[in-house]
């Protein structure tokens, strides 16, 4: 990512297990979080302690990114974006290809997603405080981190259509126009992964299958494969 950057940032990961992690990221451990680690994958919950005082300076620009992404272009704009106010900025819910063409048929409440988020340090705070002391079952009502986020942050606003794509909705093709139309690079700012496939999915010999019953491919997306392992390598060095 350090290549296409043109604005200044520090790259951190929030972990509990900094083991492996390319250098220049800077390691920082989860602040104390009272739900069980047995039921943190039940919603992603660790997630909302980005949000922890002091965790970052207040009046940092920070945006929260999970690590199955792909970042396609400088990220300035999204920076940009978050400085220009104490807003939160959020993924709106990317519908799939069907709601997306006939929302009257297949329209539902469309609600956050949380694999890219933007927010000013220090304005948020409340996300983590009145989630650190909690154990899942006080939580599992909002379902996961997104759905709580989506329901607290204060501000909350979408980042603009078309910066951040779902692979598995805004790119991949049903069956039977998978088989013939390839998938091409997006001209946005992040394509995100959720659920299935995986970035890594993408980057297997040719006749791996990969994907869902209704979106899936047999042969590996270039685009995604060069990205792949361009920065595996940057990471083995």
């Amino acid at each position: 990512m350090t290549d296409i950057m043109e604005t200044p940032f520090e790259f951190v990961c929030m972990t509990d297990d900094p083991r492996g992690l390319a250098e220049g990221i800077k390691a920082i451990e989860f602040p104390p979080f009272a739900m069980d680690k047995s039921c943190w994958h039940r919603g992603m919950w660790p997630k909302v302690c980005a949000f922890a005082p002091d965790l970052f300076a207040a009046g940092t620009p920070v945006i929260m990114m999970d690590v199955d992404v792909l970042i396609l272009r400088d990220l300035t704009p999204l920076f940009d974006r978050v400085r220009a106010g104490n807003d939160l900025h959020i993924i709106r819910e990317i519908p799939d290809t069907l709601p997306r063409l006939f929302p009257k048929l297949f329209g539902k409440e469309l609600k956050s997603n949380s694999s890219t988020v933007g927010f000013v340090a220090g304005t948020q705070n409340h996300l983590y405080l009145e989630s650190c002391d909690k154990t899942y079952d006080q939580l599992r009502h909002y379902g996961n981190d997104q759905n709580y986020i989506h329901r607290n942050a204060r501000n909350r606003q979408s980042w603009p259509a078309g910066w951040i794509l779902s692979f598995k909705k805004s790119l991949a093709w049903h069956f039977p126009v998978n088989l013939v139309r390839p998938i091409a690079r997006p001209d946005g700012y992040v394509v995100i992964f959720h659920g299935k496939p995986d970035p890594e999915d993408m980057t297997k010999r040719p006749f791996k299958r990969w994907g869902t019953a209704e979106k899936f491919g047999y042969f590996p997306v270039r685009w995604i494969k060069d990205y792949w392992y361009k920065y595996l390598r940057d990471t083995d060095q």
